[in-house]
Formats: C-alpha cells, structure tokens, sequence
C-alpha cells in the first residue's frame, strides 16, 4: 500500500473543508449566520388579547440566542439581530404563545407592533 503525499493530504483536507462549507451554507436558511453579519433591531409591544393591556414580563425571542423580557409597558427590544426575515415568539405565564415575521434590515430598527396574548383559562 503506497503511502499519501503531503500534497494528496492537503489536497484531501481541501476538498473536505470547501465541501464542509458549502454544506453549511446549504442548509442554512439565513446566509448572514455564516461570516460576517449585518444586523437591525426589532421594537414592539406584547399586549393582552382581550384587555390590550400592556403584558409585563413576556419572554421575546428570535432563534433561542436572542432574548429579552417586556417591560412593565409591554415593550420590548431586540439588538443585534441578524438581517432578513425574522420570527419573534413572545410567551408569557397564563398566556397562549403568539409569533409574528419581521423584515430586518440593515442598521434600521423594525417594528413588530403589538403581539397580543390570548389569555389561558
């Protein structure tokens, strides 16, 4: 059995690391979460479905790295959130889950607006 040359080895580890990557970006549905990102922020308000009131505490989230609570007036902002379209879910205690898509763009804060709440009973 012939021994592999130092250029086959590299060769190899090439061919390995551009196939590695390719797939990587293959199933990745947001490009920018690879290399160098742009990012936006994403504003809006978690309200009470039925009452409109303002919902303190909610867990706002896109993906599970980027997380944040509503303040006492239901607002809430998300930095550093990598451009394209985003899903924001906010879940609350004694609250049905609500998820709404943004558009995110670079530099430029988004608005999700209000996000209501359907209060469990």
């Amino acid at each position: 059995m012939r021994r592999p040359t130092t250029w086959t080895v590299r060769l190899g580890l090439a061919r390995g690391l551009a196939l590695l990557a390719a797939l990587a970006l293959a199933g990745c549905p947001n490009s920018n979460l690879i290399g160098v990102q742009d990012y936006g922020t994403v504003v809006g308000r978690a309200v009470d479905a039925s009452t409109n009131k303002p919902v303190n505490g909610a867990l706002v989230s896109i993906g599970s790295l980027i997380t944040e609570h509503s303040l006492s007036d239901g607002t809430f902002t998300l930095s550093k959130v990598p451009i394209g379209s985003q899903t924001v879910n906010v879940t609350a205690n004694g609250y049905s889950s609500n998820s709404v898509t943004v558009s995110v763009v670079k530099d430029t804060t988004s608005d999700a607006g209000l996000i209501a709440l359907t209060a469990l009973h």
